[in-house]
């Protein structure tokens, strides 16, 4: 039938329509609603900005109660525990 005008990776719905299932579906909500809202929308839902990403990874290195804040210099003691782990793990 021939690849979708829009992503350019799924066969389209019919014969004579341009965009496959997908592509249709997001068209139609364009049309129906502010597409500016709509961009606004998948931007607040889909891309972190660097505030969200430093949040998530204090979330997943947080070891216990300690959390260490990753935007500060590490210290002398911190930098040695870090070279200790190197040493021990190789």
């Amino acid at each position: 039938m021939g690849s979708c005008s829009f992503c350019n990776e799924n066969e389209r719905e019919t014969y004579w329509s341009h965009y496959c299932k997908d592509c249709a579906m997001l068209r139609r909500m364009l049309v129906l609603h502010d597409p500016t809202k709509c961009v606004d929308i998948l931007k607040r839902c889909l891309i972190r900005n660097a505030d969200q990403i430093n949040n998530k990874i204090k979330i997943e290195l947080k070891n216990g109660n300690d959390l260490v804040d990753y935007d500060k210099p590490l210290t002398r003691k911190q930098k040695q525990e870090i070279e200790i782990k190197k040493i021990t793990e190789k």
